[in-house]
């Protein structure tokens, strides 16, 4: 019987691309192929859930299916070994973040993304058919010359986040409106823009609210810098850089928020939307790149960055219970389209056309 394995660079708790693996995995399992996960570089937590890809030979056959799940670049010895792979190939792309946002920040990261985007050209000739998880990432494969293509979305699965939330967080940040950001401190999420918001909603509006940002900066240091440095000059109080969390500070940080802000200008899908949704947040985000997709039609979307603006939205939306309720039931309608269900009837209608 045909096999459906993939390969990821590597894997990781809590990062999206490969707890889209992991879902990916379960519902291939389901549907009654064997499915095993390999990586180039193997976490010591993940043991026993993924194998290193030197172990894929034993899996291998050209009825078989690869799925390569690509979002930064392979190091020259995967793309070696991809092209020995006999298996066929299909490219799941996650989405490069276009190098000009690290400029100036992290040249490794630049080069990173500038050999990534090179790549799928390449990844082109050995694997033939991408996959990209919003219609925005596949129009960066057709512009890239990919012709066989389709939509794959993330899958939301709610029991994740069915766990005790953090009570030392829940402690510290409830009582006061918060307003919150989940994300890496990159210049592409335009973390500045969220500091310059939340100045005048702390200015002119809720002078008693606080700013969540939650995500790591390692690798971004310079840019870290910056945002402080920004809040200094501003002497915007209650801005909190809550770094790295573990998923039960996560839950707590949802919990303790009144509003999910984005002013992020490149997103190849978005998943703290779909948690904002899950946790009844009403979200208000930037207009760009996969973000209106992800939305579908709910949240608030701006199309322009008035801060000032966007300051007396966020204290509407913590104000008008009944504006708040509209917005967030229409989140929840939007959130089932990436539950497993609806997700696995799409990964049939893509399996099928790969005559599996």
């Amino acid at each position: 019987m045909v096999q459906i394995h993939q390969f990821s660079p590597t894997v990781s708790y809590g990062d999206a691309s490969s707890n889209q693996t992991l879902s990916l995995q379960r519902m291939i399992r389901g549907l009654g192929y064997e499915s095993e996960i390999f990586c180039d570089r193997m976490p010591l937590h993940f043991e026993g859930r993924a194998r290193p890809f030197g172990q894929h030979a034993r899996y291998s056959a050209p009825e078989n299916v690869l799925l390569l799940h690509f979002s930064l670049s392979y190091s020259p010895r995967v793309m070696a070994w991809l092209k020995e792979v006999p298996d066929r190939k299909v490219l799941v792309y996650h989405n490069i973040t276009p190098a000009a946002f690290f400029a100036g920040v992290n040249h490794n990261a630049l080069r990173a993304a500038q050999t990534g985007r090179r790549q799928l050209g390449e990844l082109r000739a050995l694997a033939g058919v991408g996959w990209g998880d919003s219609a925005f990432n596949v129009q960066e494969l057709t512009e890239k010359g990919w012709t066989r293509t389709g939509v794959l979305p993330i899958v939301f699965e709610p029991q994740r986040y069915q766990m005790q939330a953090d009570r030392q967080v829940l402690k510290r940040w409830q009582g006061r409106p918060n307003v919150l950001f989940v994300g890496r401190i990159s210049p592409s999420k335009r973390i500045d823009d969220l500091i310059l918001a939340f100045y005048h909603l702390k200015r002119s509006v809720r002078h008693d609210a606080r700013l969540l940002l939650v995500g790591s900066a390692g690798g971004m240091e310079p840019y870290a810098a910056y945002l402080r440095a920004l809040v200094e000059r501003l002497q915007v109080a209650d801005v909190v850089f809550a770094g790295h969390v573990s998923h039960a500070e996560l839950v707590a940080y949802y919990q303790c928020a009144n509003v999910y802000l984005s002013m992020s200008e490149h997103e190849g899908f978005c998943v703290p939307l779909l948690e904002s949704m899950h946790f009844g947040l009403p979200v208000v985000a930037f207009k760009s790149s996969a973000v209106p997709e992800t939305l579908g039609g709910s949240g608030v979307l701006l199309r322009e960055k008035d801060h000032a603006s966007v300051a007396e939205l966020i204290g509407l939306l913590m104000e008008d219970g009944d504006l708040r309720s509209r917005i967030t039931a229409r989140q929840r309608e939007r959130l089932e389209d990436f539950v497993p269900d609806r997700v696995q009837i799409r990964l049939q209608q893509l399996l099928r056309e790969l005559g599996v």
